[in-house]
């Protein structure tokens, strides 16, 4: 785990929900093994760095996923799982993962250098709230908080996920944001197809005005905490902070213009 930032009483609440996870047909996760000591939770030394809490995990099963509707479906079913299994919302972090606050910090925060992408981002972000689309709708729960392809593996029906330094508890369609940010940025013309898939592996109608409003404005909030990410822990150039705040401007405009690619047609 990095060594700032994570405190062991949160890992071991992320452990613990992990542990909790009951494994179905359409879901799994990776979980933690304990060592000699029965700990999941341990500290590893790193020369010149100090100690740095550590844990084992199983390896995930299956092999990667891949942009085919049939994985994306997959992905929503093993979600909808996760979303019911009520029991992990009492070990999970009390943590905000979705703050409208913190989309201003994000903003206010970009260096004076790059005032032309900052004022995009502050025009784009105004716009939405101006449309009321800047809450989060559906069921509140637990939540993975990184649910993105990189973080699944595919075991013949079933889906083994990881990643869970994310978790807590918020609304349960940030998780969904979440694929269809990973869509929109990855998936080229293809993202439509693959989130119609994803939606109905899920068990979630097509063409609730409602639910569209949330993901355009929950799509907001999970890229500009990439771009937090990027700011506490990341040493970029100029060139490549430039891209970074380009994309994101793009990415903001987009949800507010109402044309995110992955929500076409719905």
């Amino acid at each position: 785990y990095r060594p700032e930032g994570r405190l062991e009483a949160e890992i071991a609440a992320e452990l613990a929900v992990l542990d909790a996870v009951v494994a179905t047909d359409r879901l799994d996760v990776a979980r933690a093994v304990a060592n000699q000591k029965g700990r999941l939770l341990t500290q590893l030394q790193v020369p010149g760095f100090g100690t740095r809490p550590m844990a084992v995990f199983q390896v995930a099963a299956g092999r990667p996923m891949r942009e085919r509707p049939d994985d994306l479906r997959a992905a929503g079913a093993a979600l909808a799982d996760l979303h019911g299994q009520t029991q992990l919302a009492a070990r999970a972090l009390q943590r905000e993962l979705v703050s409208e606050a913190e989309v201003d910090r994000t903003i206010a925060q970009i260096e004076d250098g790059f005032a032309a992408e900052r004022a995009r981002l502050v025009a784009a972000v105004a716009d939405l709230r101006g449309q009321g689309v800047s809450r989060a709708g559906g069921p509140a729960g637990f939540c993975h908080g990184d649910f993105r392809m990189a973080n699944l593996h595919r075991a013949g029906d079933q889906i083994v996920m990881f990643d869970f330094d994310d978790c807590g508890l918020g609304p349960q369609q940030l998780d969904l944001a979440t694929i269809g940010w990973w869509l929109e940025l990855a998936a080229g013309d293809s993202a439509a197809e693959l989130w119609r898939a994803f939606l109905a592996g899920y068990g979630q109608a097509e063409g609730d005005a409602e639910l569209g409003n949330s993901l355009r404005w929950l799509v907001v909030v999970q890229h500009l905490r990439s771009l937090r990410f990027l700011q506490d822990y990341c040493q970029l150039d100029a060139e490549t902070w430039a891209d970074a705040l380009d994309s994101a401007a793009g990415m903001v405009e987009r949800a507010a213009s109402g044309s995110l690619r992955f929500l076409a047609g719905a």
